[in-house]
Formats: C-alpha cells, sequence, structure tokens
C-alpha cells in the first residue's frame, strides 16, 4: 500500500531553546516533501490563569504585551531558521491566543496538517510543574504523525544541520 503524500508540516514552538531546531528540521522536512509549511506558537490566554497569580498591568495589555513579545520572536526565529532557503520557498508564522494543547490540535484538524514537528524539553523545567508537558498530552490526543525533537539532539542538528 503507497503510503500517504506529506502536503502540510506545521512546527508547533514554545519560543524555548528548542524553538530554533524545531523550525530549521520541519522546514527542512518541508522542503523534502514539497509539502506547505506553518509555524505555530500559541500564546496563553491568561485569563485562564486569572486566580494564580497578581500583576500590576491590567490583564488585558499584559496579554497584548505577551502577543507582541511572542510575534517579533517567532519571526526572528523563522528568519534565522530558514535563513538559508531557497527564494522560492515560502511559509507562514502564526501567533494565536488560548490553551496550547486545544490550539494546536485545531490547527491539525482545521488546515489538515499531514505532520507535526514538536520540541520536548527536560522534565525540570519550572513551567512544566505548572502546565504540565505539551508535547506529551499532544501525542496522546492527535491523529497526524509526530515528529518529537528531543533536547539532547537540539545542540546536533543546528550544529550539522
Amino acid at each position: 500500500m503507497p503510503r500517504p503524500a506529506t502536503t502540510h508540516i506545521l512546527a508547533a514552538v514554545d519560543l524555548s531553546d528548542t524553538a530554533l531546531t524545531v523550525i530549521a528540521y520541519a522546514f527542512d522536512l518541508s522542503q523534502l516533501h514539497k509539502a506547505r509549511f506553518t509555524v505555530l506558537h500559541v500564546v496563553h490566554d491568561l485569563s485562564y490563569y486569572s486566580g494564580v497569580f497578581i500583576t500590576g498591568k491590567p490583564l488585558a495589555t499584559l496579554q497584548h504585551d505577551l502577543e507582541v513579545e511572542a510575534r517579533e520572536r517567532l519571526d526572528a526565529l523563522c528568519q534565522e531558521a530558514c535563513k538559508d532557503a531557497p527564494l522560492d520557498a515560502t511559509f507562514t508564522a502564526d501567533i494565536v491566543t488560548g490553551r496550547p494543547v486545544a490550539e494546536v490540535h485545531h490547527a491539525i484538524v482545521e488546515r489538515g496538517i499531514d505532520c507535526l514537528v514538536i520540541g520536548a524539553h527536560s522534565v525540570d523545567k519550572p513551567e512544566h510543574q505548572l502546565f504540565g508537558s505539551t508535547a506529551e498530552r499532544l501525542l496522546h490526543q492527535i491523529r497526524c504523525p509526530t515528529i518529537v525533537v528531543p533536547p539532547d539532539r537540539i545542540v546536533d542538528y543546528v550544529s550539522h544541520g
């Protein structure tokens, strides 16, 4: 039985140290398969956590600041990861607000994603103690092939591409 063609690859990134490698890996994969390529970052919707922290800024202002900062960081990472791309290479970089697992799952379904590329972190990250591992939860919910880039492969891939 012939395997299905890969036509749309999604790199879901959290803007951590793994993001550059995840984007570069997914972009290379998209070029190999001549597939569309989308990079997605989900900004946590702070309204879900309003009782968890106290801030001097209004929540809406803080949310907006996070989204602007995420856009700037994502654009810089995409530019760096795809700097050696052919001139005709294109991709989409999107920022959405919500719960990461739900928004990535929604993107996979709505955009017809054939392959997901995500990064893994070590479990000692403080934010995993509050939010849990997005990569792990995604693996239980999605139905498309998924590539998880482990933390120990990050330096190797960036160094040797």
